[in-house]
Formats: structure tokens, C-alpha cells, sequence
């Protein structure tokens, strides 16, 4: 089992720690969810039978080629549309639509342009029962400070960066104090180095205030850096065909050269699916539209 594991992660607490972590309760279940849709060209079948679990406060990275069904993943266990076939619980209660124990945090913003920063935070905590003005301005503050905008809760939305506004979105998502946070390619459309200032801050948030989290992205380095498990798809209809274990201690740096290991091995899976998909193409005479990837790998790892 751990064949691969780094020399210096042979300390044998941690690799306890890891197995606990195993064993812990299993906070999000896929039991056979299929998601098929009808379209005017006819039903289209982006999940077949789906079987996934993520225990409770485990980080679990999904990727795959375009269009192969992450994001309907998401969807599905944020309640925001129903499963084909199948069932999903959380905590061992079925998923009926949406709810305060899980948060999705989309690729954009999403923030309100009326409101400035601190009311932006704020908007998820009215929902909140008992919860008095003065004790959400102090919530929404608290989680402000964590993603290091202190000095703009008064801004407003257009003043802020790409990279801010994507951070008052994190507070946003963080400050109801929800179970779940699944993440649909958050940070991809920012640059390397709001990337990686990102990926530090996000890990020091989770580590004082742990979260169940699914994190869908593209970039394979960017999923050895967060995830506990990485979870490889095939191209649609989207089926699971790897599932690679990233034991390396927190917090990671993005350039770690453990980090860009594990993520040549994630762009090895994603390699083949490409293949296959581009032996697919040719067999059946169809223009190919996805050419396989021949850089080197070490290269591609790092994200660009």
C-alpha cells in the first residue's frame, strides 16, 4: 500500500494518523448515482453508476477531461438536481436539494455588487437562527481576517481584485459554518502567483476550522497540493478510474518536488484517458479535437 510513500513520510504516527483518518465516518456517500439528461439531440448520459465516499473532514480532489461530469457531481450533492438513478446521504440522510450543510463555492465571485465586503459575508448568515446583527458582523469579520482582507470590509465589489473578490467568496462559503464545501474550480481563472497565495491560506483555514470538502479542478498539481485523495474521470460519460492517495504532511507547497511527483502521476492517468479517447476518435473516423498531450510531464505538472 505504500510502495510509493516518500522516504521522509515513513514516520510511523503520521501513517497512523493517515489510517485513522480512514476509519473515520463517512460524511458524503454516492450509492449508484447516474445522471443522465435529455436534450433536443436526445439523453445524453454524463454520470453512469456511481459509487464514492468521502469521510468526514477528507479533502477529495476530482479532475478529468472536459465535460466528463465534475461539475454535475458537484451539483448533485449540493441538491441542485436530482439523480438519474441512485442515492446520495450526508451524515446517512438522503439528499432531497439544497441545504445549509453544504456550500458550493462556483468558478466566479458570484458576490452581490450592491453590498461591500463585510455585508457580502454576512448575506449567508442571515438564515441562521438566533443569530443577532452584531454577532454576524463579528462572524463575518473572524473569517475576513482568515482569508487576509481585514483592511477592505468596507470595499466594494468592483474596488477588489481578481483575487480578492475570489477570497471574499471563500469567507463567504466559510462563514455559516457549514458541514460540506465543494469547490467548482474556484481558482482557475486567477493568476500563478494568487494561485498559490490561495492554496497556502485555504490549508491554514481548513486546518483551525476542518471542512468535508470536494474540490473539483484541471490543474493536476493544484489537486496533489490540497487533496487527501484525487479522484480521476474518463471522459463522459464520466466514470471513476483511478483513485490516487496523496500521503504527503500539511501544509504543502505547490512546488514541493513531492507534490510534483504525485501530479505527473495524476497527468499519467489523465494521459491515457486522452489517449483512449483520441484512439476512439480515429477508429470511428471522427476529427479529433482533443490531441494527446506530448510534453513532458514534469512540465505539464506544474499547471500551465
Amino acid at each position: 500500500m505504500f510502495a510509493d510513500v516518500p522516504a521522509h513520510l515513513g514516520d510511523v504516527s503520521y501513517l497512523n494518523g493517515l489510517l485513522s483518518g480512514c476509519m473515520k465516518n463517512v460524511k458524503i456517500r454516492l450509492d449508484n448515482v447516474s445522471k443522465t439528461f435529455e436534450t433536443q439531440v436526445g439523453r445524453i448520459e454524463v454520470l453512469p453508476p456511481t459509487t464514492l465516499e468521502v469521510c468526514e473532514n477528507e479533502f477529495v480532489v476530482v479532475t478529468g477531461p472536459s465535460g466528463c461530469g465534475k461539475t454535475t457531481l458537484l451539483n448533485l450533492i449540493a441538491g441542485f438536481c436530482e439523480p438519474t438513478g441512485g442515492g446520495i446521504t450526508v451524515d446517512g440522510r438522503p439528499v432531497t436539494g439544497p441545504g445549509p450543510d453544504r456550500m458550493l463555492m462556483f468558478q466566479e465571485p458570484a458576490l452581490f455588487p450592491w453590498l461591500n465586503v463585510v455585508d457580502n459575508v454576512m448575506f449567508g448568515l442571515k438564515n441562521k437562527p438566533g443569530l443577532k446583527r452584531g454577532e454576524c458582523i463579528a462572524i463575518a469579520r473572524r473569517f475576513i481576517e482568515m482569508v487576509g482582507l481585514a483592511r477592505f470590509e468596507k470595499a466594494r465589489i468592483h474596488e477588489l481584485s481578481g483575487g480578492m473578490k475570489q477570497r471574499v467568496a471563500l469567507a463567504r462559503a466559510l462563514a455559516p459554518d457549514p458541514k460540506i464545501i465543494l469547490f467548482d474550480e474556484p481558482f482557475g481563472s486567477l493568476d500563478a502567483l494568487t494561485r498559490e497565495r490561495l492554496y497556502a491560506q485555504l490549508q491554514e483555514i481548513l486546518a483551525a476550522s476542518p471542512k468535508t470538502a470536494l474540490f473539483v479542478t484541471h490543474n493536476v498539481r493544484e489537486a496533489a497540493c490540497l487533496g487527501d485523495r484525487v479522484m480521476v474521470m474518463t471522459s463522459r460519460p464520466g466514470r471513476i478510474k483511478a483513485e490516487l492517495p496523496v500521503l504527503l504532511p500539511r501544509p504543502r507547497d505547490f512546488y514541493d518536488p513531492e507534490v510534483s511527483k504525485i501530479a505527473g502521476r495524476i497527468l499519467s492517468e489523465l494521459r491515457s484517458e486522452l489517449q483512449n479517447e483520441e484512439d476512439s476518435k480515429y477508429e470511428t473516423g471522427k476529427n479529433n479535437r482533443n490531441p494527446v498531450l506530448h510534453a513532458d510531464p514534469a512540465y505539464l505538472a506544474g499547471g500551465v
